[in-house]
């Protein structure tokens, strides 16, 4: 008998595949290059924060900022996923492109305008309504001119995401992280202006950014308004108007209702906490900034027929790297916040962990909101959504009453956690994408069980080295079986780190 001969690789499309994969790992650490350095800025504004503010004076800014943002998500229509999703339709097109950025910014600063001059004559009373033992109504007109231009912002930022303008992306977003930061610290220090130092700070950041892109693209956007172009994009984004504000409101909800129940410092303190937790949402932003368009491409394709695992197999070792920071996150807040922040914001490293495992799973909902905005179903969301604010209304009532703030992270993490389980199975029904189950359940598995050690660590370990030890061999484990699981590949890591395919890509 003859020997089977072997199907050979051909060269030229496993050369491409390698690019490929080297030039997403490329754009993937430029983002997370970003994010590093914005994180950083956070953390560290944070930490100097809790040593010139009270509890109750970030508290104030915190729940302002929380209006602000489902006030200018409502006004906006939803229009940036609408944006998102045609851009793809004519990204070939310099004209139309134009046209689509323009067709979509019209109606939104309208709108901005509308809610802007609404709150400049009904300020006041609507502070006194919102927050009625403070002072100062002016700060909530100012957070929301600053909310207003962030807003209009992401249009030009989501051109550079879907275009694969990485490195520009980057160094827009990493110089307006820097200014927040200067501009706050200055405030905070020379001046007496308190809360409203981070108000100003934010509104002048903002305003910066938007005023630098629009410049940037004052060639390339030429103004050309298209009906058609916003009555299309209004089709997909109206029925997510519903979807935003609720939306806005789950992830705003715990502190309204801590403002309310419990008490504005308690919303300081546990804000502390979501700022570091949502180091791993930010951490996954940057990886869907290279994913998300990356889906989108392949469901044009058909990519997802006849249960192919091409997405899904596309899409795990970005899981894998998400997971991977949050267990970092959950682990290591108990020392962060020993070390750097106030005593009055201790209590936070433990709303930290809770909470990781609330941002965790939100990968998934990256996922299903790109899948039902492919499919046109963006209504569903709405429901979704729903869902989510009463699971989230019936558990943080209670729970905050009981327990404060853990009740509140608690109740987030929750109904989170349920809503995107909910989000999967609806999304799955319209637009099925295959999944490689063994080794998330896996991955996630052993994240849970990191959480639930670091829990423990929290109430019962008092010993630095004992604690160190056991993070530091949960992680090389980890690490371990992301090579079991072929998802870190040796060959992948020596080439982006030697350049050796820069030319190419």
């Amino acid at each position: 008998m003859g020997v089977k001969p072997q199907r050979s690789v051909n060269p030229l499309k496993r050369d491409f595949y390698r690019i490929y994969v080297v030039n997403s790992i490329r754009k993937t650490l430029i983002y997370l290059l970003h994010l590093l350095i914005s994180g950083l800025l956070t953390i560290i504004l944070m930490v100097i924060v809790t040593h010139q503010l009270t509890s109750e004076e970030l508290g104030q800014f915190v729940l302002v900022q929380a209006y602000s943002v489902i006030a200018v998500g409502i006004a906006n229509f939803g229009m940036l996923a609408g944006y998102d999703r045609n851009f793809f339709l004519y990204e070939d097109s310099k004209k139309k492109s134009s046209q689509l950025i323009s067709s979509a910014l019209v109606p939104v600063a309208f709108s901005s305008l509308i809610l802007l001059v609404l709150l400049f004559w009904l300020q006041e009373h609507i502070f006194q309504l919102l927050l009625p033992d403070q002072n100062f109504s002016n700060i909530i007109l100012i957070v929301t001119i600053g909310t207003v231009a962030m807003s209009m912002s992401q249009y030009y930022l989501t051109y550079l995401k879907n275009s694969g303008l990485a490195l520009q992306y980057a160094k827009v977003s990493i110089g307006n992280s820097i200014m927040y930061f200067f501009i706050a610290l200055f405030l905070l220090f020379v001046t007496s202006l308190k809360s409203f130092s981070l108000a100003y700070a934010w509104l002048l950041s903002n305003a910066l950014l938007l005023f630098l892109l629009f410049y940037m693209h004052r060639k390339l956007f030429k103004f050309s308004f298209n009906r058609d172009f916003a009555s299309d994009m209004l089709k997909i984004s109206l029925p997510l108007t519903p979807r935003v504000f609720f939306g806005f409101l789950h992830t705003k909800f715990d502190k309204i209702m801590l403002g309310y129940i419990g008490s504005v410092d308690l919303v300081g303190v546990y804000h502390l906490g979501q700022t570091l937790a949502l180091t791993i949402f930010q951490f996954m932003t940057g990886l869907g900034r290279v994913f998300q368009p990356e889906i989108y491409r392949k469901l044009f394709a058909e990519k997802h027929k006849n249960s192919s695992l091409e997405i899904g197999n596309y899409l795990l070792p970005f899981f894998y790297l998400s997971i991977f920071v949050a267990i970092l996150v959950a682990l290591f807040a108990k020392e962060f916040v020993l070390m750097f922040l106030s005593e009055e914001y201790r209590e936070s490293s433990l709303i930290v962990v809770i909470l990781s495992i609330y941002y965790a799973s939100l990968f998934f909902g990256k996922v299903t909101g790109a899948q039902l905005i492919y499919a046109k179903k963006t209504n569903i969301t709405t429901l979704i959504m729903l869902i989510g604010i009463l699971v989230n209304v019936g558990l943080n009532i209670p729970l905050i009453l009981n327990w404060g703030i853990v009740g509140a992270a608690w109740a987030t993490t929750i109904a989170g956690v349920i809503m995107t389980v909910a989000g999967y199975f609806i999304a799955q029904k319209y637009v099925a994408i295959s999944w490689s189950w063994r080794p998330i359940f896996t991955i996630y598995g052993f994240f849970v069980l990191a959480t639930f050690l670091a829990m423990i660590d929290y109430a019962f370990i008092q010993h630095f080295h004992i604690s160190l030890l056991i993070k530091s061999f949960l992680i090389l484990l980890y690490a371990f079986i992301g090579y079991k699981l072929n998802i870190i590949s040796v060959d992948v890591i020596k080439d982006v780190i030697k350049g050796g395919i820069a030319n190419k890509v």
